[in-house]
């Protein structure tokens, strides 16, 4: 039996309330006003937006602060679609090197980098759930004058120096997309204190956004379909031998199908893409957010069991420390040193469908960028390498233990350890 790359936790109790929810879709303005204020109790004098997904947040986020040729600065490993949103809105895009360490923003160059600019805007992702020194940046923020945007898509219940992302930029983006903690089965939620942004925003929803039946059919069918594949005995009987056989002998397809919420095949990006958010999506939400503590106390406990037996596997290296407890531990992702292609298909053709996680250096997709020629040391470093491990509150430990013994034993079939 195969074990999915995704997995969507829900309960009895979610799934009665799909239907519903579906059945009685009225009153949803009480409902959608009770999520905001769960939602406000983690951003405290806040203005909370929910959204059909958090890259039209983004996008509505780079209209308003900013003018054409403005320079906004983004991590060089960053979701790359929102670089192209950037670049479509005619602003002009410069790109900051990682650390090593944690492959979030590296703030000594990104002091550089601002010194010697006059760059209006930051972008900064808290990449793979793990928050980056966003007090620092915030404050560097402050004494240039420089708006501040916080990629909270991967960080939703993840805290610096105790207060949780999404709280120090003047605007902060969370997903709430299928494969998220928390999720609405689509979505994201905006944050921000400046009240006419919010505003406007509200302002641009009620105008542009609708219930298009169609969108929401479709929709709804994507949803049954990742849900239903959530679970291993299911998965394995309808996707499992389409996923093998596309990935050895039409991988290009089987690329596009998995990232295709990545919103890169697209020419461009349309913000009317989604429609707005069902009832029972903002039930899921509010199901979910009364859930998350303790959802991610057991993904966090599946992460420390796969940190310590991973960590002594010579050709393995894992990105960030989950024996600390102060992020979500939403991704567990490895760098396979040598062999990454053959050790990938071992795994995955032993069941375990890991993911590839090389889609985050935006060098790699020909954006027109203002400082391309330089070195980028250590997103090239990390390029190729990167490999997200399946954790999750829905896999048992038993599970978890399965996926490790895989994952060791594909990679000493390939490197004497």
């Amino acid at each position: 039996m195969s074990i999915p790359f995704f997995s969507i936790d829900l309960k009895f109790k979610d799934y009665w309330s799909i239907f519903s929810n579906i059945i009685n879709p009225f009153n949803k303005k009480k409902l959608e006003k009770k999520l905001k204020e769960k939602i406000t109790t983690r951003y405290p004098n806040k203005f909370i937006s929910l959204l059909p997904s958090g890259r039209l947040g983004f996008y509505l986020s780079l209209k308003y602060f900013f003018n054409k040729d403005d320079i906004v600065l983004f991590s060089s490993m960053s979701f790359p679609l929102y670089v192209k949103i950037a670049l479509e809105l005619e602003l002009k895009v410069k790109l900051v090197d990682v650390s090593e360490n944690d492959l979030n923003i590296d703030v000594n160059k990104l002091e550089r980098e601002i010194s010697n600019d006059k760059c209006k805007g930051l972008v900064v992702t808290h990449l793979f759930g793990n928050p980056c020194e966003i007090a620092k940046i915030k404050q560097i923020c402050n004494e240039k004058g420089i708006i501040l945007i916080e990629d909270c898509a991967q960080s939703f219940n993840s805290q610096s120096d105790s207060i949780e992302t999404g709280n120090f930029g003047d605007v902060g983006v969370v997903s709430t997309s299928l494969l998220k903690i928390p999720t609405t089965l689509s979505g994201g939620i905006l944050i921000t204190k400046n009240y006419k942004f919010n505003e406007y925003v509200e302002n641009w929803c009620k105008e542009n956004l609708n219930n298009n039946f169609i969108k929401k059919i479709n929709l709804f069918f994507k949803i049954f379909i990742f849900i239903l594949n959530s679970y291993p005995i299911i998965y394995s009987i309808l996707s499992d031998k389409v996923f093998s056989f596309l990935k050895n002998y039409n991988p290009r397809i089987y690329r596009k199908i998995l990232y295709s919420g990545m919103g890169m095949k697209e020419k461009k990006f349309d913000p009317r893409e989604r429609p707005n958010l069902s009832k029972f999506q903002l039930s899921i939400g509010l199901s979910q957010i009364e859930r998350c503590e303790k959802m991610n106390e057991l993904r966090r406990l599946n992460s420390k069991y796969l940190q310590d037996k991973l960590s002594k596997c010579k050709n393995i290296k894992i990105i960030n420390n989950h024996f600390k407890s102060n992020w979500n531990h939403q991704y567990f992702v490895i760098t396979i040193e040598k062999e990454f292609q053959k050790i990938f298909k071992k795994i995955f053709d032993d069941g375990v469908h890991a993911m590839d996680e090389n889609v985050w250096n935006c060098l790699k997709y020909d954006f027109n960028i203002l400082n391309k020629g330089e070195k980028f040391e250590n997103t090239f470093k990390m390029d190729g390498k990167l490999l997200r491990i399946q954790n999750n509150s829905f896999l048992s430990l038993k599970k978890i233990d399965y996926i490790s013994n895989i994952i060791i034993n594909a990679s000493e079939k390939y490197n004497k350890i």
